[in-house]
């Protein structure tokens, strides 16, 4: 008996239904297409980079910035991968780069050897402990593409500035900056000083007790106590009316 053939219909209800319940998921299939699919540059990426891109998830300028950081530090201070708190980092932002800084340098907020600032300012400090010496990294001005694919860079950077790229070309874009920002010179992306840093505190150990109004595990020292002696937790404190 011959299988039921789909109707005519079939491909037109799909293409109604697609817009309205699936354009999320198309966007995230994409998004994993490209970051899946091989590029003719990805084999030329250092080995320490492709690590730092399988962390991420995906190569981008911001990426590339804290690993140009982090391979800058180790040389002029000596580095190996800190174990324990043995490099600390002071970076005055959240983005990208810092997951870079993780996985070269293995400065983490876990261990209390990454330290966020929320500056929102392209600068990282880099202290090794062993012999107390510091250095500051400030990126320089705003970025200017030198690549060799000019027109195409153009093309994409127009596109996304008026917001209608598509995920394609927004990764598109994101992979021709990072791999101009690798062919530049260290001193043309950032401004290096050897700087007097006040030796970071090791992150600090502290018992934990329950919260009196929720009951929930707490670090001793987080803990806010009230004017009748109780002990809270920062949210049931910010209830009551109370700041850390």
């Amino acid at each position: 008996m011959a299988a039921d053939k789909p109707g005519p219909n079939t491909n037109l209800r799909h293409l109604k239904e697609t817009p309205i319940g699936c354009r999320a998921q198309e966007e995230q299939r994409s998004m994993h297409d490209v970051n899946q699919s091989p590029s003719a540059h990805d084999h030329e990426l250092p080995e320490d980079l492709k690590r730092c891109v399988a962390f991420h998830g995906h190569l981008c300028p911001g990426l590339v910035y804290g690993y140009l950081v982090a391979k800058d530090a180790s040389e002029r201070l000596g580095l190996r991968r800190s174990q324990d708190e043995e490099v600390v980092v002071i970076s005055e932002n959240d983005t990208c780069a810092v997951d870079a800084l993780q996985v070269l340098l293995g400065t983490t907020t876990g261990k209390g050897n990454l330290i966020l600032k929320a500056y929102g300012k392209n600068v990282f400090t880099v202290f090794n402990r062993s012999n107390k010496r510091a250095f500051r990294f400030s990126r320089k001005g705003a970025y200017q593409y030198e690549g060799d694919q000019q027109e195409a860079f153009a093309e994409l950077e127009a596109a996304v500035a008026a917001g209608r790229a598509s995920v394609k070309q927004q990764m598109r874009q994101k992979k021709l900056k990072a791999l101009d920002l690798l062919a530049k010179p260290f001193d043309a992306v950032f401004d290096t000083k050897e700087v007097t840093c006040p030796e970071p505190a090791y992150a600090p150990l502290a018992p934990s007790k329950a919260c009196a109004q929720c009951g929930e595990m707490t670090m001793a020292t987080k803990m806010i106590e009230t004017r009748d002696g109780r002990r809270l937790c920062v949210p049931c404190a910010r209830q009551e009316g109370l700041s850390p």
